[in-house]
């Protein structure tokens, strides 16, 4: 038996042939994965610890002047992972790494000069130039004094990563437990790590034909955020300040057996619906309970809503609120009660309260005014005292649909996009993603099969932005823009869109398309639905889910969670600064 030493080129060459799966001799099984948190996991698994030679001899790996895996430094770019050939060091508390694998992963340029052991960086027109073992950098012309220098080791430059990366304006974030560096590659995305004890998966936007209710919320009131998450039979609720430190927590239990939905109101409190089912069509069962609570979360009282022709509560739709002028909105799917042809139809069904006293102005019923079958996306939003609703209809009507609801009368319905195929066919090729007021306007956004694309299941879709002007009549007034262009032979496909609100005349709208792994689109557009710019893709930056982000003045925030491979207890807030 031989016992063979590897040097870190030599693991890098077997790399290259598949003998060992990474640079580090961990036994990864698959080195193609990109996911920072999985990738790492893989690096820090158990080494091979030998091969048959070809005399038949098997000869056993030395690893002993090798760092063991579960010590090394990974180093992701937002949320992708970077490889290099020779491991992150630390001098000083500070951690170095190879020049070049940093700076090209940024989008950047960098160029050695061996004459003068001199490094430039370029990057958004920032210019570093960083000398070996000189702790003064000159930063855009001007000196700067560094913690620790550059250095050449291993026949590589290693340059300081939080010093290059705050010169060139790019967040940077340590994970001690999973022993990762996080750098964010964009200019306009920071990262913050939270510890908070999170349940729920973020990857969890499931809208095929029909959407669902999330069970996760972000809300703002009197300045902090309160990240809600449901799960357990309980409401488990994190309060932070603007800035992220921990405030307290609330644990609430279910009212009723259905998770619904939670709301910001404009009157300083929190209004959450609860919902449970009603096979036995009781007219006096209580389906739905919105529950009143205040700023921290003291119930102060509820409304229970029964005899409104449901089976299902939150059936096949997902729940959206809104409040103005002392009302509140809620919106969602259900089930009705069995039909004379024998079936369990689904529709919308809205739902007033007036939030002084938690007294039922309005409950839907049977027949709501804005009645739409088969409604598989349900919006609303309140624009003065008009109410302004957004539905993914299938059947009566099959398009997108925005009706307007003024002193208890509809006084508008506008089908946005109309479907081909059969009434109640339940494929419908599109996805409703949200709803938005503007000062002149109605902004609806989703994805589509455009018309001049085949219609089929699994078919590329594209984002679509309806601008409504509140003075229209009917669909030939509507200005639809797709703000993607994938051919139908592209099998690319959006189901995830939101449209944010950041002001009257300012709006966000992001997406994200399949397969690529991590990423999220955007783009910001005015009032009336024209576009800033071209979207951006932020590659490597995992999308909201299920989950609308949040504004805290001109930034949205959102976060994610991976419960399978990062060991942090917490989750990774993103912060988008608008420009």
């Amino acid at each position: 038996m031989l016992r063979k030493a590897l040097g870190w080129t030599l693991i890098a060459a077997m790399l290259q042939l598949a003998i060992v799966p990474n640079m580090f001799g961990a036994a990864a099984a698959n080195v193609e994965t990109e996911d920072c948190y999985k990738r790492a996991h893989e690096e820090r698994m158990p080494r091979p610890t030998g091969y048959i030679g070809a005399n038949g001899t098997f000869e056993t790996y030395d690893y002993s002047h090798l760092p063991d895996p579960q010590d090394l430094i990974f180093v992701c770019i937002n949320h992708t992972f970077l490889p290099t050939d020779v491991p992150v060091e630390v001098e000083n508390g500070s951690s170095l790494i190879p020049m070049r694998a940093l700076v090209e992963a940024l989008g950047g340029d960098v160029m050695w000069e061996e004459a003068t052991n001199t490094v430039t960086v370029e990057l958004d027109g920032n210019v570093l130039k960083l000398i070996v073992n000189d702790p003064v950098a000159m930063v855009n012309g001007n000196a700067v004094s560094m913690t620790v220098p550059a250095r050449k080791m291993q026949g590589r430059v290693y340059i300081p990563l939080r010093f290059v990366s705050d010169q060139l304006g790019r967040s940077v974030l340590w994970q001690p437990q999973n022993r990762i560096i996080k750098v964010y590659g964009y200019p306009e995305i920071s990262g913050q790590f939270v510890h908070m004890q999170a349940n729920n998966s973020t990857d969890d936007y499931n809208y095929g034909n029909f959407f669902s209710t999330s069970r996760r919320y972000l809300l703002e009131q009197n300045g902090d955020v309160h990240v809600l998450e449901q799960y357990g039979g309980e409401l488990h609720i994190k309060i932070f300040s603007s800035s992220f430190v921990k405030q307290g927590e609330r644990k609430l239990p279910n009212e009723l057996p259905l998770f619904g939905g939670a709301h910001a109101g404009e009157d300083g409190n929190f209004y959450v619906v609860y919902a449970q089912t009603n096979l036995e069509e009781s007219n006096t069962l209580p389906v739905y309970r919105i529950v009143k609570y205040d700023k921290d979360w003291n119930k102060l009282d509820h409304a229970d809503i029964q005899d409104v022709h449901v089976t299902k509560p939150l059936n096949a739709s997902n729940l959206t609120m809104d409040s103005h002028n002392g009302k509140l909105v809620v919106y969602t799917g259900r089930e009705r009660y069995l039909a004379d042809d024998g079936l369990n139809h689904q529709s919308n069904i809205p739902i007033h309260i007036r939030m002084e006293d938690m007294a039922v102005l309005y409950k839907g019923g049977q027949w709501p005014r804005n009645h739409v079958s088969h409604s598989f996306a349900t919006y609303v939003r309140m624009d003065g005292d008009r109410i302004v609703y957004a539905d993914h209809g299938d059947a009566y009507p099959r398009s997108i649909v925005l009706q307007v609801e003024e002193s208890e009368r509809m006084t508008k319905e506008i089908d946005l996009i109309k479907f081909p195929g059969e009434i109640g066919d339940n494929y419908t090729g599109a996805h409703l993603g949200g709803l938005e007021v503007a000062e002149n306007h109605y902004l609806v956004v989703g994805s589509h099969m455009a018309p001049e694309y085949l219609y089929r299941p699994g078919g590329s879709k594209n984002v679509f932005l309806a601008s409504v002007p509140k003075g229209a009549e009917n669909t030939s007034d509507v200005q639809i823009t797709y703000l993607t262009n994938h051919s139908a032979s592209s099998d690319v496909s959006v189901t995830e869109t939101h449209l944010v609100k950041v002001n009257d005349n300012r709006f966000v709208v992001l997406w994200r398309e399949s397969g690529g792994g991590h990423h999220v689109y955007y783009t910001v557009i005015d009032g009336t639905g024209k576009a800033a710019g071209e979207p951006k893709k932020l590659d490597g930056i995992p999308s909201p889910g299920h989950l609308t982000p949040l504004v805290l003045g001109d930034t949205l925030v959102w976060y994610h969670y991976d419960p399978y491979y990062s060991k942090e207890d917490g989750v990774e807030f993103y912060t988008l600064v608008l420009e």
